[in-house]
């Protein structure tokens, strides 16, 4: 483990399941919390997925955390109803409990930082599951060792290692059985494939794992070179001619997202506007969202279709704020209690919202308290480079009457509706484009 004067002076929560992984690293760092000075705490979820099999490892964990002084906190959620309530898959559904149970501790002020068991060769399995699933450089890179608030303390430690670890230092833990369902790709990767190719190629877990680090730092690099490649206007994103195609794929994908396409982009959209280069002046393509692609005299242009911009929203539509959410026309807004998984959403203290407050669309004279105090929402969008064109069709949630605004969604909220350790009402503002 390296850099652990990031756990100075923190509360430190470590996510157990009392699995090896997960109880060798409460031991490891049980050990070590006087010497490097961290408050030492765990958590346990409970799915109610496998019966009496999973009471017996919450029973394990709550004797294990007595038995080593560590206060432990415990949550409970039959995630089989959820999925169901929720028309989402048991793994979605078990993956969200977990972690919206993990935020409800560093927003209630309870722990600073959440440590998970991830380790090395789960890095290995993610990189090797994902090249065979045919993705790019960029996405390749793997798991980060501190991405707050969870830090993954293990994530240079091989399974190999923290066998050994618990065999060394006597421990027990607890063996989860579907674990050895072949039937999921995962297991069949860390069950067959790896066990094959570690003995054809000794060391092969430790090699994946460094190729994922090197390969995120050439990403970066590539991408920060090809920005030299872009013109970037009111309503337009400019890709000057480049004949080294790593740079000029990138920054295809930099004007696709400035121009609102953040998902749904294959390796085939980037291909045919590679393609474009080689087309006669005035050719045009019809990406996503309404985003065109035309062939200019210095490169591939890329807009929005008239008929995308002469989409805004009605001005005087409104609706109060509520959990049913809002359909804003060009953007779609969900309000939840939980995190939903692989979306990126903001959150905020429901409690402190007033009674008018509103969806909305901008009006003139808004303002929104940020850091530094109160400003206007134009300089707002600015500062955190909102294109322009996209300004008119983000809703907000705002004040019905008056001026201020509490949330632009999709961008960031307002300071008066921050968490703070009294938040007792958490909320999560998805926002996606229709």
């Amino acid at each position: 483990m390296k850099n652990f004067d990031k756990f100075f002076g923190k509360r430190l929560c470590v996510a157990i399941s009392g699995g090896v992984d997960s109880t060798a690293l409460l031991h490891y760092l049980k050990n070590r919390e006087k010497e490097w000075r961290f408050t030492l705490f765990a958590v346990h979820c409970e799915h109610g997925i496998r019966g009496e099999e999973s009471l017996q490892d919450a029973a394990f964990v709550r004797e294990l955390c007595e038995q080593w002084d560590v206060p432990l906190f415990e949550f409970s959620e039959d995630c089989l109803k959820k999925a169901e309530r929720e028309k989402i898959s048991l793994e979605t559904a078990a993956r969200n409990f977990r972690y919206a149970s993990f935020l409800s501790l560093v927003e209630r002020g309870k722990v600073d930082l959440i440590a998970t068991a991830h380790h090395l060769s789960d890095e290995a399995e993610t990189v090797l599951f994902r090249l065979a699933r045919g993705t790019s450089l960029s996405g390749v890179k793997g798991m980060e060792g501190t991405r707050e608030p969870f830090v993954r303390p293990f994530l240079t430690w091989t399974k190999a290692e923290i066998l050994t670890y618990a065999k060394e230092n006597g421990l027990s833990y607890r063996e989860d059985s579907t674990n050895f369902e072949k039937d999921a790709t995962r297991n069949k990767l860390r069950l067959e494939v790896f066990p094959a190719l570690e003995e054809a190629v000794h060391g092969a877990s430790v090699n994946l794992a460094r190729f994922a680090a090197l390969a995120a730092e050439d990403d970066a690099l590539l991408y920060e070179q090809s920005r030299t490649l872009l013109t970037v206007e009111k309503n337009t994103v400019e890709v000057a001619f480049c004949a080294q195609k790593p740079l000029f794929r990138r920054a295809c994908l930099t004007a696709m997202k400035t121009l609102g396409v953040e998902k749904d982009y294959t390796s085939t959209h980037l291909e045919s506007l590679v393609a474009l280069l080689y087309c006669e002046r005035g050719a045009r393509i019809d990406l996503l969202g309404g985003v065109v692609a035309e062939k200019t005299e210095r490169g591939i242009l890329f807009f929005l279709s008239k008929d995308e911009e002469v989409l805004p929203p009605v001005p005087s539509v409104q609706k109060n704020f509520d959990l049913s959410g809002f359909d804003g026309g060009r953007y779609a807004v969900s309000v939840t209690k939980t995190p939903i998984e692989d979306e990126k959403s903001l959150r905020l203290d429901g409690g402190k919202l007033p009674e008018d407050a509103t969806f909305r669309f901008r009006r003139e004279g808004d303002e929104i308290r940020s850091f530094g105090g109160r400003k206007s929402l134009k300089k707002f969008l600015n500062e955190k480079k909102v294109p322009v064109k996209e300004r008119a069709f983000l809703p907000l949630i705002a004040s019905a009457t008056g001026t201020e605004v509490y949330v632009v969604c999709g961008v960031d909220i307002s300071e008066t509706v921050k968490i703070t350790e009294d938040t007792q009402c958490v909320l999560y503002i998805t926002t996606r484009k229709k």
